[in-house]
């Protein structure tokens, strides 16, 4: 369908999210149209199939506003025309972006108007980095332009994070972009709550399984990031699997009449690595694996489980396994350095703070002892994120685009 025909007639300034990992911007622009935006989602030539909207809805709706392009990907850099890129941007009114969705808006031109970046492409996207020689041309005109629109861009959108991506912050936008000091909000709660998730359940491919499981243990928990761990400390992939998986046992070895099962995916570089250990362990018999599956499939295991685990390794206040379980109201169990991000809200979501195995094992028998509470903590986190991420995003989208349809 021709972007230039395809468009709704929402009235007001015409939007655009470009690029969707981790269906971030799928949900974004549902959130936008729910307040009666026209905005429509366009999908780069780059998206892992698990990030296509298809993966993230129960509805087919999404068809008439999402929208392939024929770019996006920095090693095809020199095959699109700026026509191209500029023909297919030039219906909206309005660029909200990530990936390298700031090279290709300075290459014709255009600011960003929001960038939104998710990690690789601010720190992979912007550095010269080898490759093979062919593609060097490319890349590396690619990464030049990144730069360029990174620092162009009206609006940086970042949730308060560590130092790392901090730094590349200041490196690369400084002052010259204003702040937004939150993230977007990942996970659309239209479709993705407890009640609305029990009614499509028997839609989804794994939902037997994931009942199994509940009605066999006393205890489920649920890991669905990557198996990525024993690298070096300071890679931000680092997910830091190896400690939950020791925790894990330390409780199974202090608490050994409680059943307690993990659902865990085949999704990582480390699966291989992940099973080994826990056959070093001797937990075979307590984690259940299932293939790497689509949020729309996933999303029945997050209600049922008693407690998503998220990452060990760094700190994230935000990621999509994070608000996935909150929108759930399902507790976290992850390592937070809530020193981080003190100045940027007045209050945390509560979770269950861990990151050695013998904290994790601690918050697990914390769990054990009083459910209620923790139960408790789950619901009080999805109302924070429904304040602190969505309802905040929202209001700062829609007063930019009002702002930006009366100048």
């Amino acid at each position: 369908m021709a972007l230039n025909t395809a468009l709704q007639s929402l009235g007001g300034p015409r939007v655009a999210l470009l690029g969707n990992m981790n269906n971030n911007h799928f949900a974004v622009a549902r959130f936008l149209r729910d307040r009666g935006m026209d905005a429509e989602l366009l999908l780069f030539d780059s998206e892992q199939a698990h990030f296509h909207p298809s993966a993230d809805t129960y509805d087919l709706d999404y068809t008439e506003w999402c929208h392939q392009l024929g770019w996006g990907e920095p090693i095809r850099w020199r095959a699109v025309s700026d026509r191209r890129i500029r023909d297919d941007l030039a219906p909206y009114d309005i660029l909200i972006g990530c990936g390298m969705a700031p090279a290709f808006a300075h290459r014709i031109g255009r600011r960003m108007d929001v960038f939104v970046p998710y990690g690789a492409d601010l720190l992979n996207g912007t550095e010269f980095r080898l490759t093979l020689p062919n593609r060097i041309p490319s890349v590396w005109a690619a990464v030049a332009s990144q730069r360029r629109g990174i620092r162009e861009a009206h609006v940086f959108q970042m949730d308060e994070t560590n130092q790392l991506f901090e730094s590349l912050w200041r490196r690369y936008a400084g002052n010259e972009s204003a702040r937004w000091r939150f993230g977007p909000p990942m996970v659309h709660t239209g479709t993705y709550n407890p009640e609305a998730v029990r009614t499509v359940a028997d839609r989804t491919h794994w939902a037997h399984v994931f009942e199994e499981v509940r009605t066999s243990c006393d205890i489920m928990l649920m890991y669905h990031a990557r198996h990525v761990w024993g690298g070096p400390a300071d890679d931000p992939n680092q997910k830091g699997t190896d400690r939950l998986l020791r925790g894990l046992s330390l409780f199974r070895e202090r608490n050994p009449d409680v059943k307690i099962r993990l659902v865990t995916l085949e999704y990582g570089d480390d699966v291989l690595k992940s099973r080994a250990l826990l056959s070093e362990l001797g937990l075979d018999d307590v984690v259940v694996w299932l293939p790497r599956m689509l949020r729309k499939d996933l999303m029945i295991g997050v209600l049922l489980s008693d407690v998503v685990c998220g990452e060990f390794q760094h700190s994230w206040l935000s990621s999509g396994v994070v608000y996935e379980a909150q929108s759930m109201g399902t507790p976290i169990l992850a390592y937070r350095d809530d020193a981080l991000y003190e100045d940027a809200y007045d209050e945390l979501y509560p979770m269950m703070n861990g990151r050695a195995p013998e904290e994790i094992c601690q918050r697990l028998d914390e769990f054990r002892s009083d459910p209620a509470r923790h139960e408790a903590m789950g619901a009080t986190s999805r109302a924070w994120y429904e304040r602190e991420v969505v309802d905040r995003a929202l209001d700062h989208y829609c007063a930019y685009v009002d702002r930006a349809a009366k100048a």
